[in-house]
């Protein structure tokens, strides 16, 4: 019997760390985004399952998973700021179309801004003059300029269920997140 009463709180560590796995590898390498779908396929708004342990993407018009608790990052740079990127592209899984729409239903997602339930909002501010995009956070009258690409455009904001993540795609890398917590 004591065994068992010592596993069972030992498997659940092991357990909230799997599935926390993405803001580990985040914190370890001391970066806020990561570079976690590496293409220029990207058709469809990201999406997130409702745990918000799965990001899905869309890529030429087939859906696939990431399973955020088996995601390892390496260091790397997208437009001069240093981000995470996924050592492995063969971690996304297939997913139906279906699962991808349920998915949906539980992530808020917009074309150029989006608003989560805290009250944050996530907008992409397109710069004709130098063809970049700003990615600003703000709630009230905060305001934080979280990137600002050259000469690549980037949109399609989804908050995670848990408001915790934002994900999103700039065209000539793939879908990236941003943890929330670590740059509000």
């Amino acid at each position: 019997m004591k065994t068992r009463v010592v596993l069972l709180p030992l498997l659940l560590i092991v357990f909230a760390q799997g599935a926390d796995n993405l803001t580990s590898e985040m914190k370890r390498l001391r970066v806020h985004t990561a570079l976690l779908v590496h293409s220029q396929a990207v058709d469809e708004f990201p999406v997130w399952s409702p745990d918000s342990l799965y990001l899905g993407v869309n890529i030429q018009g087939k859906w696939f998973k990431l399973d955020l608790s088996k995601v390892h990052l390496l260091e790397a740079t997208w437009h001069g700021d240093r981000l995470g990127a996924v050592e492995n592209d063969k971690d996304l899984e297939s997913m139906t179309e279906k699962k991808a729409l349920e998915w949906s239903k539980t992530s808020k997602h917009g074309r150029t801004y989006v608003t989560g339930k805290s009250g944050l909002r996530a907008e992409f501010e397109d710069s004709m003059k130098d063809l970049s995009t700003a990615l600003v956070l703000s709630r009230g009258a905060q305001r934080t300029v979280v990137f600002k690409s050259d000469i690549e455009s980037c949109g399609a904001p989804t908050f995670s269920p848990n408001d915790e993540y934002l994900a999103y795609i700039c065209e000539t890398n793939g879908v990236l997140v941003t943890d929330l917590r670590s740059v509000q």
